[in-house]
């Protein structure tokens, strides 16, 4: 009797945490089985219903970037460019180096209206690329691992002698560098994902003016599918920037943050 009165509130804690957890199976559960039905409807050709099953689990708070992609291919087939390249930019921000994705990112942007022009200098688009296919959690898992190895090529070095000694700390050297390096671009894009909200265009056409409303001059129009950033709000408006470096005002329902 004294041993289940000792051993009564653990018994009492797992009975109540119990039903949280079978609820959390039940529902996640749920959401692969949704999951699993938007596939077999895209499979009959049905788009739209695998779409908006997609879509119901996006909305839900899910990410996961084979989540996008699916819903990606789900809206180019049902003729909505805007959706389609929106999906595919928050797939790669999640995996910044999937091959399909990005070729797929490729083939919707050469589709749009509005082109921008590539660069002329190869090095930096080899280098913007390079840099592009590393996300936050990719650079903090280098840094990381590059100075356990650099600590421990540096405790090892205390305990061998000669030429064996410099070995190890010119090699801790290197991968010191390779640390420092990690650690700046891990720094780098938690900054930029922090002054940085990006958007895509929705609407078949977005006009641009010069302030918050339509009463101000008209500067130019972009079209679906083009990618934004986002500088600042004003009540239902926003002031973008393209990379080419003109920026005008547009309604906010006429596009979708990534």
């Amino acid at each position: 009797m004294n041993a289940f009165r000792k051993y009564l509130p653990i018994l009492l804690f797992f009975c109540l945490i119990t039903p949280g957890f079978a609820s959390f199976a039940g529902d996640e559960a749920d959401d692969t089985s949704r999951y699993n039905t938007a596939g077999a409807l895209y499979r009959e050709s049905d788009f739209r219903g695998a779409l908006n099953i997609y879509e119901e689990l996006i909305g839900e708070g899910i990410t996961n970037p084979d989540l996008y992609y699916n819903a990606s291919n789900a809206a180019y087939r049902t003729g909505s460019l805007g959706k389609a390249i929106l999906y595919l930019e928050r797939a790669l921000k999640l995996a910044p180096s999937e091959k399909d994705a990005l070729a797929n990112l490729a083939f919707l942007n050469s589709m749009k209206e509005d082109q921008e022009g590539d660069n002329s200098n190869v090095v930096l688009e080899f280098l913007s690329r390079r840099y592009n296919a590393i996300n936050v959690n990719s650079a903090a898992l280098w840094s990381g691992i590059t100075f356990i190895v650099t600590m421990v090529l540096l405790t090892v070095s205390l305990f061998v002698r000669a030429w064996k000694r410099m070995v190890f700390i010119a090699t801790a050297v290197l991968f010191s560098l390779v640390c420092l390096t990690a650690s700046i671009i891990f720094i780098q894009k938690i900054h930029h994902n922090s002054i940085t909200v990006e958007a895509v265009i929705m609407g078949e056409e977005a006009p641009a003016y010069s302030g918050p409303g339509t009463e101000n001059t008209h500067i130019f129009t972009i079209h679906e599918g083009t990618k934004v950033v986002i500088e600042r709000s004003q009540n239902s408006w926003n002031l973008i920037r393209l990379n080419s470096g003109a920026g005008g005002w547009i309604q906010g329902e006429l596009m979708e943050k990534i």
